[in-house]
């Protein structure tokens, strides 16, 4: 099966997606990080660097990957807007990129698409923006009842990492007999199968003080509003794109808590985590090539969807595509 992907990033969505046999044929995003990144993994890809609004023609294929940005969506950039009033969602064109998603689908002709965002993105404004992604998904044959979409927390499928997300999932009203479900967890207490996996299971062997590699700027007074510092036995925190709100390693001393907002910093070990050790925290390859400084490589990493996750949910509309002869 071929898979046009969108808004791509450094290829996590496409890399978990290519696991389960799909050959990603096209591929853009408007980073040049990104792109550096991407190229890295996929040299065989056709990468398109460049505005997703200037890009005229995409390629048909069946399957269409689509994880665009969710810069008003997002926890930290909620917080940011307290302020503010939904108008300010609406106003933001940035918010609106889905609608080159929709753009994209009159073109690429998909059975199937695949869409990863931010959990904010079911309520912003209300849920308006959710809505109207429904609308304008069933006015092209992704109906309502042909869309699953779940809110996926990465410990609970193989992540070490307490990574919440969302993910949807579209089924062409063309395409019969796909009885598709997102997968339940496989790890943790809901499943009861497997354990949590740890930051000792996937950073121990890294070195302790790679140095050049993490941000070791001060750490802010907001840095300091919460715990940052997960024990070795426990999923890491969520990997962020901000180089600044990077969490803890998790070596040396816990930190303390003072009172509300107020945590402490203990003891001579305390850096934030490396790009590198964030990467194999996310399941992305250690041998991806970022150009660019410490604050892109972090952005393209935090940026990036989990292979794992993006294999989970896609796994199952996969097989089904091969045996129905996609």
């Amino acid at each position: 099966m071929k898979a046009v992907s969108l808004f791509s990033g450094c290829g996590g969505f496409d890399l978990g997606l290519t696991r389960c046999g799909a050959e990603i044929i096209w591929a853009n995003d408007v980073d040049r990080h990104a792109a550096s990144a991407y190229r890295s993994i996929f040299p065989d890809t056709e990468f398109v660097h460049e505005d997703i609004r200037k890009i005229e023609h995409f390629p048909q294929a069946e399957i269409l990957i689509g994880c665009y940005p969710c810069t008003g969506f997002s926890l930290a950039a909620r917080r940011n807007w307290k302020h503010r009033t939904d108008r300010d969602l609406l106003d933001d064109s940035r918010n609106f990129l889905f609608l080159e998603f929709l753009r994209a689908i009159d073109q690429v002709k998909p059975k199937f698409i695949f869409v990863e965002n931010v959990r904010g993105m079911l309520s912003a404004s209300g849920g308006y923006f959710f809505q109207q992604q429904l609308k304008g998904l069933a006015s092209r044959g992704f109906h309502v009842e042909n869309v699953k979409h779940r809110l996926l927390s990465g410990e609970e499928y193989g992540l070490a990492q307490s990574r919440k997300r969302i993910f949807i999932v579209g089924i062409h009203e063309s395409v019969k007999d796909c009885d598709y479900s997102i997968p339940t967890p496989t790890h943790g207490e809901a499943s009861d199968k497997k354990d949590i996996l740890s930051l000792k299971d996937v950073i121990g062997d890294m070195p302790e003080w790679p140095e050049g590699e993490f941000f070791d700027k001060k750490f802010h007074g907001h840095y300091l509003t919460r715990n940052r510092k997960r024990r070795w036995d426990e999923p890491s925190f969520t990997i962020v794109a901000n180089q600044s709100h990077i969490p803890l390693y998790p070596g040396g001393d816990p930190m303390s808590y003072v009172k509300k907002d107020t945590w402490k910093l203990n003891g001579d070990l305390n850096r934030r985590l490396s790009w590198k050790e964030c990467a194999a925290i996310q399941g992305l390859p250690l041998t991806m090539d970022v150009d660019g400084g410490l604050s892109a490589k972090y952005k393209v990493v935090g940026n990036a969807v989990p292979p794992l996750l993006a294999e989970t949910v896609s796994r199952p509309i996969i097989e089904f595509a091969k045996q129905a002869g996609y």
